[in-house]
């Protein structure tokens, strides 16, 4: 045997190892992808029964039960206003977890339309969801998906009152701002969206000096919100407190961040839930100025 063919022996021999490990590892690291979907995108993947999976969406309303038999288990219902996808959870779900808000599923599909969750995570909490899934989310554009209707029939600014982050003597009302165009936007230290929205809102601020930008700080700490302001900038012209979640009941808020633009009528023109992107503002916003 020539010493050239044994070298050829030895060439072929180390890329069948090379191609052997290669399989092996595309083939371990696709058992082990967990794909996110919205309920609408996993029902109209098709994707098959035992696949792991993780959803996206609001948890609908009057949905939640807690069954005790045959053992105590939880079950609600996440959508997209388009599809539902059933759920049943063992486990203790997170302190954000509610219904009319975001959540993230994570689990494995026995039905079409039905998931036993592994895992439960409340959308906007940043300091609860792991930073793997916060990644998944980004890459998919997830956090620009509004499932809420956007465009809203005329609806008049609910009543609210509220003092100012800053300064508790100041103090603004829905009268304050019913005759003119008004941005508000509710938002919190602790939502990971709000940081993506808020360089655009600081934009907002000094391409229209004369928009009143009203921040209304929904169930944050004090100290935190401040902190954020300070090191991220003010784009508002007024930051109101709502520390019990009243004023966001009163709007509809179900997930932060969520922006309302009013008229000078005193109506609420436009509704948007999720971040604001440059798109969003150019479209939506900056025609009704």
């Amino acid at each position: 045997m020539s010493v050239r063919f044994q070298r050829l022996l030895i060439i072929l021999f180390s890329l069948t190892l090379i191609a052997g490990a290669l399989f092996l590892f595309l083939t371990n690291s696709k058992k082990n992808i967990v794909f996110f979907y919205t309920p609408t995108e996993l029902i109209e993947a098709g994707a098959t029964i035992d696949q792991q999976v993780r959803i996206g969406g609001f948890v609908k309303q009057n949905s939640i039960k807690k069954i005790s038999t045959p053992k105590e288990h939880i079950v609600f219902i996440v959508t997209d206003n388009e599809n539902d996808i059933h759920v049943e959870y063992n486990g203790i779900l997170p302190d954000m977890f509610r219904e009319k808000q975001g959540a993230v599923i994570e689990g494995v599909l026995v039905k079409k339309n039905k998931i036993n969750a592994s895992k439960v995570f409340a959308k906007h909490d940043e300091n609860y969801m792991p930073a793997s899934i916060q990644k998944q989310l980004k890459a998919s554009d997830y956090w620009e998906k509004d499932y809420s209707l956007n465009n809203l029939s005329y609806e008049i600014i609910p009543k609210f009152s509220t003092t100012n982050l800053f300064d508790n003597k100041l103090l603004i009302t829905n009268d304050d701002i019913k005759n003119k165009i008004t941005l508000i936007n509710f938002f919190a230290s602790w939502c990971l969206p709000c940081k993506t929205e808020h360089p655009l809102l600081m934009d907002l601020k000094n391409n229209f000096p004369k928009l009143i930008i009203l921040g209304i700080n929904h169930k944050d700490k004090k100290e935190d919100a401040v902190k954020f302001l300070s090191a991220n900038g003010n784009p508002y012209t007024f930051v109101g407190v709502d520390f019990d979640g009243m004023i966001g009941l009163e709007f509809g808020v179900f997930g932060l961040p969520e922006t309302y633009l009013t008229n000078s009528f005193g109506d609420i023109i436009y509704k948007h839930t999720g971040p604001l992107s440059t798109g969003v503002i150019k479209k939506e916003i900056v025609p009704k100025l």
